[in-house]
């Protein structure tokens, strides 16, 4: 054989195997989990739809929020198309910028015509490959259905937590209007009619951090967000007994406790709104377990990535905390609590604490990405802070290691509209 078909033939051999190895990495997905570590993602991508519930009610002419947790994703996920009725109504190209195990999207749907609705939505990877299509059903009524309905009637209790609960409001009977007089005699020298002001709109102020809910009640779980301290919210709509409002929060709506927020504005222009069918709980009856039997758990909560919006967070102003949190465990994780801290790193002098956030329940070897956690710094401008996140601080899941939940984040507070 000469010496340039040698050459040839193992040319031949290394595309070969160049080949191979490119046709395996299209299927396989290695990428960091932001601790040293790496998170393999193989097969279609999974969605969970957060809202709406099922079987809900919205009124007519009235945003519906809809949102999605993507997981099983990574970097070379295309788009997510939503569909309603059969036909797509957004598509949210490129929605994992960062790349990460898994996110959310949110988007809302202006329903049009009373009547039942099916939402749907379907996560693309590049490669045309799809999950599997998750949808509910929901009902639109119109304003006479919402006006006419009439609330159930409930005790409420509220402690000093970050909602209420409630499983309805008390019907409040109207009051006839007085008879107006018949052919009054006109005024000899009639007044000039009194200055009217144009009523502004009713304004939320929240007193502490309250989460948001798709319903007037705690039973409407998980939340599907939440308010900081001192930010304000348009309200639209109360229940009948005013223990709820409903505001605008982002592109959608939501729920929150009254009890932990100011109203200011024309309150008068505020419309009961009995909002979607409250949730019934269904009793489970406990699984028999023997005398010597105990149960076993393996569950490992690992604390992952964090990421802040804007990335440049300025003095005084709300930026929100994004927290990969992933279960490395055998067991399904129950949800949970995450705490925050902002401290200063020249002095390690803490700058906010008590702010919390959550995550939904985890399947072994999943990864949930919990946000948004709002958070408002106004100390310290053009110093480096540090965020110190902490899965389940008060140890109400038992894991197999507590060692691993607290992740860290250094960024620098920019001055903004600071003195």
């Amino acid at each position: 054989m000469s010496i340039r078909a040698s050459i040839r033939g193992r040319f031949g051999v290394v595309v070969g195997l160049l080949g191979v190895l490119m046709l395996s990495a299209c299927n396989l997905l290695t990428q960091s989990d932001g601790g040293g570590g790496a998170i393999t993602i193989s097969g279609a991508p999974t969605v969970q739809l957060v809202s709406p519930p099922p079987n809900a009610t919205y009124r007519e002419n009235v945003a519906v929020p809809i949102q999605a947790l993507i997981a099983n994703a990574g970097p070379d996920i295309d788009r997510v198309e939503i569909v309603v009725d059969g036909s797509i109504v957004a598509t949210l190209d490129d929605p994992n910028t960062a790349g990460a195990p898994s996110f959310s999207i949110s988007q809302t749907w202006q329903p049009s015509g009373v009547g039942q609705h099916t939402i749907g939505v379907t996560a693309f990877r590049a490669d045309g490959s799809s999950s599997a299509a998750v949808s509910v059903t929901i009902s639109i009524v119109g304003q006479e259905a919402i006006a006419s309905a009439t609330p159930q009637t409930s005790n409420n209790t509220s402690g000093q937590n970050t909602d209420g609960n409630n499983t309805g409001g008390q019907q409040v009977q109207p009051t006839n209007p007085p008879a107006a007089p018949t052919d009054p005699p006109p005024p000899t020298d009639p007044p000039p009619p009194p200055p009217t002001s144009t009523p502004s709109n009713p304004v939320a102020t929240f007193n502490q951090g309250v989460n948001v809910r798709s319903g007037p009640s705690t039973l409407f779980n998980p939340p599907i967000g939440s308010f900081a301290a001192g930010q304000t919210a348009d309200i639209l709509a109360k229940t009948a007994a005013g223990d709820w409002y409903k505001v605008k929060y982002y592109n959608g709506t939501g729920w929150v406790f009254s009890q932990l927020l100011t109203v200011s504005g024309d309150a008068a222009q505020i419309v009961v709104d009995a909002g979607p069918p409250i949730p019934t709980l269904t009793p489970v009856p406990p699984t028999p377990v023997p005398a010597t039997a105990t149960p076993a758990t393996n569950i490992n909560l690992v604390a992952g990535n964090i990421r802040i919006e804007p990335a440049n967070p300025r003095c005084n102003e709300t930026f929100n905390i994004f927290f990969d949190v992933a279960n490395l465990g055998t067991t399904a994780s129950p949800s949970g609590s995450i705490s925050v801290r902002d401290i200063r790193v020249a002095d390690g002098t803490v700058n906010g604490s008590g702010t919390t956030g959550g995550f939904g329940p985890a399947q072994p070897n999943q990864t949930i990405n919990s946000g948004a956690i709002p958070l408002t710094i106004g100390t310290f401008t053009n110093e480096k802070h540090k965020l110190v996140l902490v899965i389940d601080p008060n140890n109400q899941i038992a894991e197999t290691n507590e060692g691993d939940n607290t992740r860290e984040f250094e960024y620098t507070l920019a001055k903004g509209n600071c003195p």
